[in-house]
C-alpha cells in the first residue's frame, strides 16, 4: 500500500494564468470536473525492470483533497481521505491506520489529482510533450523530500488522463493505466472511513 501513497489525485479547477506555456497546458487539460471515477491496472517495476507487484480496482476523487483507491485484486486493501484524515485499511489483516493527510502538493501524486492546482508551479517543474495525437506532462518536484523523482502524466485522443508513470530514487517504477473514466458528482459520504468492528487501528503522527 505504500506505492498507493505515492501517486493519486490531479483533478481540480482553479489554475491561475501562469508565465510557463507548459503549465497553461496542463491547466486546458485538466479541465474543471470536481469528481471522477476511474478503473485502473497498476504494475510496480523494480530498477532491472523485473515486475514486483500487480494491482487492479477503482479510484474517486473528488476536489479538494479527497480520494477513494480500492484495490480489489490480487487482494482488496484501501487507501481513503476525506480531504484531512488518511486512512489505509487492509481487510485481510483486519487492520487500518490513521495519519492527518499531508497537503503539500509534492507529497503524493494524490493529491496533485485531487489538491490545489494553484501551487502546482511552485512545487514542480513541469513540462510538455506532445505525442501525435496525444499530450504528456512530465512534472518534477522541487523539494528535495519529495516521495518521487518523476512523474508522467499521459492524456489520450480525448483528452483524458490515462496513464501516470512514477519514478522513484532507486529507480523503482509505477505504472498506473486508467480505463472507464468518467466525471460525475460523488457524494461526500463516499470518503468517509467506517472501521469494521474488530479492526486493529494503528494512529500515525
Amino acid at each position: 500500500m505504500n506505492q498507493l501513497i505515492l501517486f493519486f489525485l490531479l483533478l481540480t479547477t482553479g489554475f491561475s494564468v501562469f508565465a510557463s506555456d507548459d503549465v497553461a497546458k496542463l491547466s486546458d487539460y485538466l479541465g474543471d470536473q470536481i469528481s471522477t471515477t476511474a478503473k485502473f491496472e497498476q504494475f510496480t517495476y523494480d530498477a532491472s525492470g523485473q515486475t514486483l507487484q500487480t494491482q487492479s480496482g477503482e479510484l474517486f476523487l473528488k476536489r479538494p483533497n479527497k480520494f477513494r483507491w480500492q484495490s480489489e485484486k490480487p487482494f482488496e486493501q484501501l487507501l481513503i481521505s476525506d480531504g484531512t484524515v488518511l486512512w489505509q485499511y487492509d481487510q485481510d489483516l483486519e487492520q487500518a491506520s490513521k495519519q492527518l493527510l499531508d497537503k503539500r502538493i509534492s507529497s503524493t501524486p494524490a493529491l496533485i489529482l485531487s489538491g490545489n492546482a494553484r501551487q502546482l508551479q511552485a512545487e514542480y517543474d513541469i513540462y510538455a510533450e506532445a505525442m501525435k495525437d496525444e499530450m504528456h506532462f512530465v512534472l518534477i518536484p522541487k523539494r528535495a523530500d519529495a516521495l518521487f523523482d518523476r512523474l508522467r502524466l499521459e492524456f489520450n485522443s480525448a483528452r483524458q488522463l490515462s496513464r501516470m508513470i512514477i519514478k522513484d530514487e532507486v529507480g523503482q517504477k509505477t505504472v498506473i493505466r486508467l480505463s472507464d473514466v468518467k466525471y460525475s458528482a460523488l457524494q461526500d459520504e463516499l470518503f468517509e472511513f467506517i472501521a469494521p468492528v474488530g479492526t486493529d487501528i494503528i494512529e500515525s503522527q
